[in-house]
């Protein structure tokens, strides 16, 4: 296939449009022709990438940096808030919550959108469509519509759900989750109510927009029938490039940051660095990142800790001192490499930097595909996991102890690999199988 002219689709989630971004500029830098589609919010961005800008909404839920400040209606602040809630409940009750979301955040107005995609169709020469896994009405446009397109899997790869597997119902859980079995039968089922209810609407679409397109058995296991990219690591060995479609794993899809001169007095001289973050949405949860500082500097008086708490920055102020840095934003990106320990929530971005630094890291899973992601970490002894709701100071002492003295030879296996294989890794291995 001659894929000259590329057409990038982003979901408005932060998180998911960076590294869609540096994906698009890898293949900028080969030479193709790149468009990127996405919200008004981010084309900035895509104009100083030197990429063609296409204003396209595909969700009325956005995250733009820090979810709880994003301009959002109502109704989506008031869901925000009851899967906030949701994660002090448990691991459990937060997928459950986050299950009974998923057509209001995933699927808005299915036929407008697929309306969209075919105007972009009709008024562009496209050759392929590059489309994010959560994105899915637009695989849904482009499906139906018969385009060709590969799916970008930013999260974890059990997000695509295989045979007989329910979407959002982890796979295998971390040894420090307690799951109540009555409660995980409950998500189970939800789950598939959630399943049926999106595959019934996108066979009903399917139907309507195209005469020679199958129906389809599970709406969250739709993916490009050519390649998915992964923006993970080939932990299960599963990649495979000469069957279809092509799965293609990246141990990375960021782009290194300098740090500027006014952090790097902030840091300098201190011995012990520790990052904690909990990412755009969870930073919410100030009542853990007040237990990881407070615990953190029980542990290493000597420390300096580098807290990112997002809008609520300004509830921890007491926590602020020399060697405790809290900030609304900070350039982590940039930070990694001279970091110590890094200590988060288990999100696929955090994850792939700090391994790509070889950082000792500790996890506190709270949804999503975070549980899955502190399983192969744990099973692999790349990091300590901790519950983020019932964890002690004790607990923590323990694992900082333990990823101080751990054995590195894991980490930095799977550091060289992450380093190897970087965006423009994927892109010729794409180019060169489709």
């Amino acid at each position: 296939m001659n894929a000259n002219h590329l057409f990038f689709i982003s979901p408005p989630f932060y998180s998911h449009f960076t590294p869609l971004l540096v994906l698009a500029k890898s293949f900028k830098k080969i030479g193709k022709e790149v468009t990127f589609g996405c919200s008004s919010e981010f084309r900035n961005q895509v104009e100083q990438a030197n990429l063609s800008f296409y204003e396209i909404d595909i969700s009325k839920n956005k995250n733009i940096s820090k979810a709880e400040i994003t301009n959002q209606p109502d109704s989506e602040k008031d869901r925000l808030d009851e899967f906030f809630e949701s994660t002090r409940e448990g691991a459990v009750e937060t997928l459950i919550t986050q299950s009974k979301h998923r057509k209001k955040d995933m699927l808005y107005k299915p036929e407008e959108l697929v309306s969209k995609i075919k105007k972009i169709a009709d008024s562009l020469e496209v050759d392929l469509y590059v489309v994010d896994i959560l994105s899915y009405g637009v695989t849904l446009g482009l499906y139906s519509l018969d385009l060709p397109f590969v799916t970008f899997c930013p999260p974890h790869p059990r997000t695509i759900p295989m045979k007989d597997e329910n979407y959002g119902v982890p796979n295998n859980w971390p040894t420090a989750i307690p799951v109540d079995q009555k409660k995980l039968e409950e998500l189970k089922q939800v789950s598939k109510e959630t399943q049926n209810e999106f595959t019934t609407i996108f066979n009903t679409m399917i139907k309507k927009s195209s005469n020679n397109r199958k129906q389809i058995k599970n709406a969250f296991s739709l993916v490009s029938d050519k390649a998915i990219l992964y923006n993970y690591f080939d932990f299960e060995s599963i990649e495979d490039t000469n069957q279809l479609p092509n799965k293609i794993f990246m141990g990375n899809c960021f782009e290194e940051e300098s740090l500027s001169d006014e952090w790097l007095n902030k840091i300098n001289g201190k011995k012990n660095k520790i990052l904690i973050t909990l990412g755009t949405f969870l930073s919410n949860r100030v009542d853990v990142l007040e237990k990881l500082i407070s615990g953190s500097k029980k542990a290493d008086p000597d420390s300096l800790l580098i807290v990112s708490a997002g809008s609520n920055a300004e509830k921890l102020n007491e926590y602020r001192s020399d060697s405790i840095i809290i900030e609304e934003f900070i350039p982590q990106k940039a930070l990694m490499p001279y970091m110590d320990k890094v200590i988060f929530h288990g999100g696929c971005n955090t994850f792939t930097e700090a391994l790509y630094y070889g950082k000792p890291m500790i996890i506190l899973p709270f949804s999503s595909d975070q549980f899955n992601i502190a399983y192969d970490c744990e099973k692999r002894q790349l990091a300590e996991i901790l519950d983020p709701n019932t964890f002690t100071e004790k607990e923590l002492l323990a694992a900082l102890l333990k990823i101080n003295n751990q054995d590195n030879k894991e980490v930095a296996h799977w550091s060289k690999i992450s380093q190897d294989r970087g965006p423009d890794f994927a892109v010729k291995q794409l180019i060169e199988s489709i």
